[in-house]
């Protein structure tokens, strides 16, 4: 066993002389947090992503932040100390924080805020959704206008947006990364903004100090950082693409935090929920696993084919075969830790007998049904494995499904063209408001089509998409589950399965960690507590 033990620590100091791994040879000053990455950011500015938002979400503020209080998900204010709506829902006026500064001394002004709006429309890249939401934001996305006409400022402090229709969830949406402020006079001056840190500059906690590319960035507490002073100085994360070193270095405690998602479930099994059990620190992914059916399909547009699958698929097998119990079994279509969410709404039980006589009663043979199930080869294994059990679990009831996997990119232009019979995948939760998975995908005929769900109720998705502007909050909740009861209960437009859990472990150095509200892999440093 010793010697065993003698050759574990000598790969884990190779490993740590593998790319990234270097700048933790050292032992660990105080206030420094160590942790590890697969693969490296490919920029820093959220015009240009809607995946890299570590350093977003450290470096810059948004007018909201969504953060966990007292075990719930909970849209606070930032930047913005107070608001108000008009009665019609569609003018905003904000307060921002007086005295705020970016990490180079400038302040932060009601403009700053308008430049961030206007320059995510100019960019004409990524994350234009929410400010397409502002009056006149059609006309600066295409060049025609400057400025937006639904962005009035009154001083430096005081601003309003008018949005070209209501919706109840725009201060949620607010507290996304993406909505991250930028300084205009920096943005004017700077030639390298988000790939340069020098050039990077926000109001946030943290300065970004250094990136080499794949090899490790570092952040460094921000001293002009208008709230409270984390407990952690420096941050520094390492790219390190081979899991099983990330491994053997937590192990030899040259990382003090490490995402569990990232080795293997073995592994996670076998070591860290019994050596590290103490460590391990859990949350939700927020969002939903699910299984889809488009309605233009011969068989799965019947209801009973739906709700007879719907019967047929042992969910909760499924989540302790492949999942080591580490899910949450979903019901309808908002997922658990979402605002508005139906504790209380139950998908139909396991019953393979029940689906059979369903089939039988409405008319088909065993083997009669068929489809198939796109996957998309860049899905993670799991998911991959979900698709495979679904197919055996129908088997059982006579249906043939089969899985076929898709390249990427093929796989979307299937799925966009609305002829994908059926596919399983996840999506995870960008706000904390029930429009951003109910609209999505029920709000209008083109989302149900460029999704293959082909959902044919129009006075239904109506419906969804006039909640968004309901400004009372319990008759917005009561509109949702009832709908969510129509689209699963009576239409079984979709199968709900599940919402994974994210493991983290924390290092003998770290006394706590909260992770991001939805379980993202990015995370505030602030929640981090050093010993």
């Amino acid at each position: 066993m010793k010697r065993k033990g003698t050759i574990m620590i000598a790969c884990a100091l190779a490993g740590s002389m593998l790319s990234g791994a270097s700048v933790f040879a050292a032992p660990a000053e105080d206030g420094l947090l160590r942790t590890a990455i697969r693969y490296d950011i490919t920029t820093m500015d959220v015009a240009k992503t809607t995946d890299d938002y570590m350093i977003p979400m450290n470096v810059f503020d948004r007018l909201f932040e969504t953060r966990m209080t007292d075990g719930t998900a909970q849209v606070v204010g930032s930047l913005c100390t107070d608001y108000t709506v008009s009665e019609d829902g569609l003018t905003y006026d904000f307060t921002l924080r007086d005295g705020v500064e970016f990490s180079n001394g400038s302040t932060l002004t009601a403009s700053d805020v308008q430049y961030t709006f206007e320059r995510l429309l100019k960019a004409g890249e990524e994350n234009m959704d929410i400010p397409l939401e502002v009056q006149g934001a059609d006309a600066v996305a295409s060049g025609e206008a400057d400025s937006l006409e639904g962005f009035q400022t009154a001083d430096d402090t005081h601003f309003s947006i008018t949005l070209s229709e209501p919706n109840a969830g725009f201060t949620a949406e607010l507290s996304a990364a993406a909505m991250s402020i930028v300084d205009e006079q920096t943005m004017e001056e700077v030639k390298h903004f988000g790939s340069d840190p020098a050039d990077t500059i926000g109001t946030g906690p943290y300065i970004v100090t250094e990136w080499k590319a794949n090899d490790h960035y570092s952040l460094e507490y921000n001293p002009n950082y208008w709230g409270e002073e984390p407990s952690v100085k420096k941050v520094i994360v390492s790219v390190i693409p081979d899991a099983g070193t990330q491994n053997l270095m937590f192990q030899n405690g040259e990382l003090d935090l490490i995402d569990l998602q990232t080795l293997d479930s073995a592994i996670v099994q076998a070591t860290y929920k019994t050596m590290y059990e103490d460590q391990i620190v859990s949350t939700p992914k927020v969002g939903m696993s699910y299984l889809t059916f488009n309605e233009n399909q011969e068989y799965l547009k019947d209801v009973n084919v739906r709700k007879a699958i719907s019967m047929a698929v042992d969910v909760d097998k499924i989540i302790a075969s492949i999942y080591n119990g580490d899910a949450i079994r979903e019901n309808g279509i908002i997922p658990s830790g979402i605002w508005s969410h139906n504790d209380d709404f139950q998908a139909p039980a396991y019953d393979p007998d029940g689906a059979k006589k369903l089939l039988a009663d409405a008319g088909y043979k065993e083997g009669e049904i068929s489809f198939e199930i796109a996957m998309d080869s860049s899905s993670d294994g799991s998911i991959k494995l979900v698709g495979n059990a679904i197919s055996q679990q129908l088997e059982q009831i006579g249906i043939h499904a089969n899985v076929k996997n898709y390249d990427h990119a093929i796989w979307l232009d299937l799925r966009s063209s609305s002829k994908m019979d059926s596919f399983v995948a996840t999506w995870g939760m960008d706000y904390n408001d029930p429009a951003n998975i109910m609209y999505t995908f029920f709000g209008n005929e083109k989302n149900t089509a460029q999704r293959s769900l082909n959902y044919p109720d129009k006075e239904i998705m109506q419906r969804v998409a006039a909640a968004s502007a309901i400004v009372d909050d319990a008759q917005r909740k009561a509109e949702y589950q009832d709908l969510e009861k129509k689209i699963i209960g009576e239409d079984a437009a979709w199968l709900p399965l599940f919402e994974t859990l994210h493991l983290y472990c924390k290092g003998e150095r770290v006394e706590s960690f909260t992770p991001q509200w939805a379980g993202f892999t990015d995370f505030y440093v602030t929640d981090v507590v050093l010993k």
